[in-house]
C-alpha cells in the first residue's frame, strides 16, 4: 500500500467509528466499506488510473452516503446529533472530484460534474468554493466560452450578484473578443437585468428617486449586515461566503423581492431621465461587438492582404457586412422577446446602425439585398408587436406612410423587392387572420392594393 494511500485511508477512521457509535452501521458493514475504499485507493494511485475509476467512486460514496441519511431517519429520528459522520462524506466526495480534476485538468465533462455536484448541495456548499473552483477552471480553460458563461450565470441567476456577473463578462471577452457568443450572452445579461430591475419597482411601487435611493441603501446596509453574520457564524475560512437563500417569509411580494437582483444607484430615476433604463448599456456592448467582431473577421479571413499593402479585397468586405447583419439579426431576435422592455426602442437602435455605411461597403448600392430586410424592418416597427386583435389602422397608415417615404427615393430594382415584402408581411400577418367582415379587412386590402 502506498503512503498516500494509507494516508487517505486513515482520515476516515474518525467517522467510521461515529457510524459504529451511533449504530447506523455495524462493524461488518465498516470493515466492508473500508475494504471498498483501499480498492479505490489503489486504483486511484495507479499509473493506470481513469476518469471512470474517480466516477465509480464517487458513485460508491454517495450511495454509502443515501443510506446513512435512510438509517439515520429511521435510527436516530428525534435523537439527531452533529457529529464528523454527519458531513464527512459529503466532504470527501467533493475530495475526490478535486483530485480528478487535478489528474485530468483537460476533462471538462468531470469538471462539469464536479460543479454540477457542489451546486446541488444548497447552501451546504459556500458561494467561495464554487468560485475557487471556477477560478481554476477558467485559468486552465480561458478560451472555453461555455466555461465563462457558466461562471457568469451562477453569478447572476444562483448568487444574484450582478456585477460579479459583469466582470466575468469583461474578463472572458479580454480573451475571447472574437466569439459573438459571449457578446451576445453578454447583452442578453443586461437585458436580463434591467427587466427584473423594473420588475422590481412595480413590485415595491417606488415613485420617485429619493424613495429609490433610501430602499437601496437600506438593502445594501441589510445584505453587509448578513454577510458580516455568515462570516462569524462559521469558523471554516471557505463557510464566510455561504450562498444564503432566505426562507419563505409567508408574504408573496417579499418573496417576489428575494428573487430580483441587488440594487445599483446607478440605476435611479425612470426611462426619461436614465437611458440605461431604456436598454442603453446592452446597445452600447452591441455597438461594441459589431466593431469588433468585424475587425477580428477580417484578420481572419484576410490572407494575403494581411502582409501587403494593397487594399481590403471587396469580396471580403462584403462578406464582412453580410456576416454582421447576420448576427445583428440574431440580436433582434434576442429583443423581441423583452416585452417588458421597450422594444422598438432597442430594435430601431439597430436599423439606424445599419443605414450607416460599414466598412466602406453601401448597403443601397453593394448589397441591396441587405438594404430590403433593413428597410422592412423600419416600415414595420410601428406595427411589429401588434397583433391582429389589436390592430389599430391609425398606427398601420404610419407604417404605409413610412412606406411611400421611402418609395419615392428607392431605386426601380430595390422597389420591386420592398414592395414585394411589405405586402407579404402585411397579408401573412394581418390579412389572412381577419374576418372579411371585419371593417378593417376591407381597409387592409384597399391599402395593400395601392402599395
Amino acid at each position: 500500500m502506498s503512503s498516500k494511500s494509507r494516508y487517505y485511508l486513515e482520515q476516515c477512521i474518525p467517522e467510521l467509528d461515529d457510524l459504529v457509535e451511533k449504530k447506523l452501521f455495524t462493524k461488518n458493514e465498516v470493515s466492508a466499506i473500508m475494504k471498498k475504499r483501499t480498492n479505490f485507493e489503489h486504483r486511484l494511485n495507479s499509473r493506470g488510473s481513469s476518469v471512470n475509476d474517480y466516477l465509480k467512486y464517487v458513485t460508491y460514496e454517495s450511495n454509502v452516503d443515501n443510506l446513512r441519511l435512510k438509517r439515520v431517519k429511521r435510527i436516530l429520528q428525534a435523537n439527531k446529533s452533529n457529529s464528523i459522520s454527519d458531513w464527512s462524506m459529503q466532504k470527501r466526495i467533493m475530495f475526490i472530484y478535486q483530485r480528478g480534476c487535478n489528474k485530468f485538468p483537460k476533462d471538462l465533462k468531470f469538471w462539469a460534474m464536479y460543479l454540477h455536484y457542489l451546486k446541488s448541495r444548497g447552501n451546504q456548499t459556500s458561494y467561495k468554493k464554487i468560485h475557487n473552483v471556477y477560478n481554476e477552471l477558467i485559468k486552465l480553460h480561458p478560451s472555453n466560452i461555455d466555461v465563462w458563461i457558466s461562471c457568469a450565470k451562477y453569478e447572476y441567476e444562483v448568487h444574484a450578484n450582478f456585477k460579479s456577473c459583469r466582470t466575468v463578462f469583461q474578463n472572458g471577452l479580454r480573451f475571447n473578443a472574437d466569439q459573438p457568443k459571449l457578446w451576445y450572452e453578454y447583452v442578453k445579461f443586461e437585458l436580463n437585468f434591467i427587466t427584473k430591475l423594473i420588475n422590481r419597482r412595480k413590485v415595491m411601487g417606488l415613485i420617485n428617486e429619493r424613495e429609490q435611493e433610501l430602499d437601496m441603501l437600506k438593502e445594501q446596509e441589510e445584505k453587509n449586515a448578513d454577510d458580516e453574520n455568515d462570516a462569524e457564524s462559521d469558523g471554516d475560512e471557505e463557510a464566510s461566503g455561504y450562498l444564503k437563500r432566505g426562507p419563505s417569509t409567508g408574504d408573496s411580494m417579499k418573496d417576489k423581492l428575494n428573487e430580483l437582483p441587488e440594487a445599483d444607484m446607478n440605476m435611479l430615476g425612470d426611462k426619461d431621465t436614465n437611458p440605461a433604463l431604456h436598454g442603453d448599456i446592452a446597445l452600447t456592448i452591441f455597438d461594441i461587438a459589431i466593431e469588433t467582431l468585424g475587425k477580428y473577421y477580417i484578420n481572419k479571413h484576410m490572407g494575403y492582404y494581411a502582409v501587403s499593402d494593397m487594399k481590403l479585397d471587396k469580396e471580403l468586405r462584403k462578406d464582412t457586412v453580410k456576416y454582421l447583419f447576420e448576427k445583428s439579426l440574431e440580436y433582434v431576435a434576442l429583443f423581441e422577446k423583452f416585452d417588458d422592455l421597450d422594444r422598438v426602442y432597442l430594435i430601431n437602435h439597430i436599423i439606424q446602425f445599419w443605414k450607416n455605411d460599414m466598412h466602406d461597403m453601401s448597403l443601397p448600392n453593394e448589397l441591396p439585398e441587405l438594404y430590403v430586410k433593413n428597410l422592412i424592418m423600419d416600415i414595420t416597427l410601428n406595427i411589429r408587436f401588434i397583433d391582429v386583435e389589436s390592430l389599430d389602422i391609425d398606427q398601420l397608415q404610419l407604417s404605409v406612410k413610412k412606406y411611400f417615404a421611402y418609395k419615392n427615393k428607392l431605386k426601380d430594382t430595390v422597389l420591386t423587392e420592398i414592395q414585394s415584402s411589405y405586402t407579404s408581411y402585411l397579408r401573412e400577418n394581418y390579412l389572412c387572420h381577419l374576418d372579411k367582415d371585419d371593417s378593417r379587412y376591407g381597409i387592409l386590402d384597399q391599402i395593400i392594393k395601392k402599395l
